[in-house]
């Protein structure tokens, strides 16, 4: 039976836009996405048959309800494989953080059994299973640093974003993405189909960018997440180049121009917060380890 990992490694938002509601009843966003080098780590084994789901974390569903579940059922069925998979999640990435860490294990997957199964699937074919699992899995297929449109299925590489000193700090809070997409009010869209922000982005070196980030969702989880915006503000009051909640939180990341501004952060955030990552961004979304 064969056997293998895969390193999954989360993102964080450098820039997102809601830029309207559409009629199947997303959102079109604009946003830049970049994958750091905090991870999760899947081990897969082959079994004789069924789908098996195991983890560090015993909260996570271990059904069709789990990304990576999905994922496997998916290529199961679409390539006809009558052998099971048993998979073992090993969590780093904290769960409803706004750092994708179900979305890239899923993607991690497709990768994965892409290669355990010599199945040779041509990407396209891959941003195809994405598309049934969910719409940040389109992301973690690419690597690094990409602009991503429509309602996150659509994704540009664009050049990388290096930063080696980054903070995350994830409260005891935890926010599900279509709890807050459900509070998004016809005034938080700026129905703006330009895309400013890629050119600007693609001519601009790295500091000269940071002012333009933003997330258009921080309003939204901000009115009635209190704590969230407390760990920005502290941030940026401790030397924090750019603060920015990720996605739909409730982590929150700083960018920081040197690493003992970063620690001393850490320090202070450190007297109220358990979970403090430090980090840095990543020219991969997975790692296959063979």
């Amino acid at each position: 039976m064969k056997k293998t990992r895969i390193k999954a490694f989360g993102k964080i938002n450098l820039y997102f836009e809601l830029v309207n509601k559409r009629q199947d009843g997303y959102h079109d966003i604009k946003s830049i996405m970049q994958n750091i080098d905090l991870y999760d780590e899947l081990t897969i084994e082959e079994s004789v048959k069924g789908i098996e789901i195991d983890s560090n974390i015993k909260s996570i569903p271990k059904d069709h309800k789990n990304t990576v579940y999905k994922a496997a059922e998916i290529i199961k069925e679409l390539f006809g494989i009558d052998k099971g998979i048993k998979i073992f999640i090993n969590k780093r990435i904290p769960h409803e953080a706004g750092l994708g860490g179900g979305s890239s294990d899923a993607a991690a997957l497709i990768e994965a059994l892409d290669k355990m199964w010599d199945l040779n699937m041509k990407e396209e074919f891959k941003h195809k299973i994405a598309g049934k699992i969910g719409t940040d899995v389109h992301f973690f297929l690419e690597n690094g640093t990409s602009y991503v449109t429509g309602k996150g299925d659509i994704t540009e590489k664009i050049k990388n974003f290096t930063w080696n000193n980054i903070l995350l700090v994830k409260p005891k809070i935890s926010i599900s993405t279509p709890y807050v997409y459900s509070k998004v009010k016809k005034e938080d869209l700026s129905y703006d189909n330009t895309n400013n922000i890629l050119e600007l982005y693609k001519r601009s070196k790295e500091k000269e960018i940071i002012p333009y980030f933003k997330n258009d969702l921080e309003k939204i989880v901000f009115e009635e997440f209190k704590e969230v915006e407390k760990i920005k503000i502290a941030m940026i009051k401790n030397k924090a180049r750019l603060s920015l909640m990720s996605g739909s939180g409730s982590s929150v990341f700083g960018l920081f121009d040197n690493e003992t501004d970063m620690v001393e952060c850490k320090k202070i955030m450190e007297k109220k917060y358990k979970r403090i990552y430090i980090t840095k961004s990543n020219e991969k979304g997975y790692d296959y380890e063979g």
